[in-house]
């Protein structure tokens, strides 16, 4: 829903960044029309989980099936999100950065 109030509460400020400038290329290039993806299929893998020196980063790998077009089958897809949490205080976890790997 390009809802960048919402994403804020579940994403680093680095990372809202990028998406708000994919939102406004994507509305640029489909007339502000909104893009739906229905997740047919969802494995995740954690990957790892690293100690930096005020945050944790772990990485998970996301795969599956998705669909991005009502009248086409799904296709798959790979992804690396890697997500941090400050090592001290309440905060939780927050997207930092995805990767495609497909």
């Amino acid at each position: 829903r390009a809802d960048v109030s919402m994403l804020r509460s579940m994403m680093t400020d680095g990372m809202v960044d990028e998406i708000r400038t994919q939102l406004a290329d994507r509305a640029s290039h489909t007339g502000g029309a909104s893009n739906k993806t229905e997740v047919v299929m969802l494995d995740a893998k954690l990957l790892g989980i690293e100690e930096l020196p005020d945050a944790y980063m772990a990485s998970v790998e996301f795969s599956g099936m998705i669909r991005e077009d009502a009248s086409a089958g799904p296709g798959p897809f790979r992804e690396v999100w890697n997500m941090t949490k400050p090592t001290s205080g309440n905060g939780g976890w927050l997207v930092a950065g995805v990767q495609a790997l497909q």
